[in-house]
């Protein structure tokens, strides 16, 4: 027999509980990835020139910006895929507590702090330790959302009971490759910062690997048949 203080805890979360909108929370998360990709592009600085050098000297000078636009182009393409993560996750909890609605607000803060280290990287991208602030800036990120549907998905907390603890494994998996892949990153930059950049686009063939060996369609196909 439960205790009576056991009951009152159990009232207690399940008033939480529903008091929790998802669509609220989904929302704000929306709004937030939103404000962090628009905000990329503010952080291309325009060339400064003298009105009798636009003619001549602009080509030049926007050439020379192409570490701003690497920046920018790297980093929407991470927010975009964090983005869409972040939406399959949230599709796949039934439910939410405090806990996980706190772990997503860090989340947002890490995502909305995306812009500055891209501001950095945009214009400091020969220097070592702002490579290394950059990487770990958007490894930070991934590794909060990995944490997120690992705390969801333990036994069922958050999810629905019946998911397949492959289906589980496959998006945390799916969650950890690109911020496992900045975080190796980081040591590269002292070897050579080139290196570490090119390391990057390991998350690209990641992703692929990961689909492909999991083979995640047949695998849902069988699970809706099961369910």
């Amino acid at each position: 027999m439960p205790t009576h203080r056991k009951q009152v805890e159990d009232e207690i979360e399940q008033e939480v509980e529903s008091l929790i909108d998802e669509n609220r929370v989904v929302g704000f998360s929306d709004a937030v990835f939103a404000f962090a990709a628009t905000l990329l592009v503010l952080k291309i600085d325009l060339p400064q020139l003298e009105a009798a050098q636009v003619e001549t000297a602009l080509p030049a000078a926007i050439f020379q910006l192409w570490p701003q636009y690497f920046a920018n182009i790297v980093s929407f393409l991470l927010i975009g895929y964090y983005w869409v993560n972040h939406h399959a996750l949230f599709h796949m909890f039934k439910k939410f507590d405090m806990t996980i609605v706190w772990m997503n607000t860090i989340f947002l803060i890490c995502i909305s702090f995306i812009p500055f280290p891209v501001d950095l990287f945009g214009t400091y991208s020969s220097v070592p330790a702002v490579v290394m602030f950059y990487s770990a800036s958007l490894a930070l990120a991934g590794l909060i959302m990995a944490a997120m549907w690992w705390y969801g998905s333990g036994r069922g907390k958050l999810v629905d009971p019946k998911m397949s603890s492959r289906k589980i494994r496959y998006y945390l998996i799916r969650n950890l490759i690109a911020p496992v892949v900045f975080a190796l990153s980081i040591p590269l930059v002292i070897v050579d910062p080139i290196l570490a950049r090119v390391s990057w686009a390991l998350i690209f063939f990641g992703v692929v690997w990961v689909n492909k060996a999991y083979k995640l369609k047949h695998m849902s196909k069988i699970e809706e048949m099961l369910a």
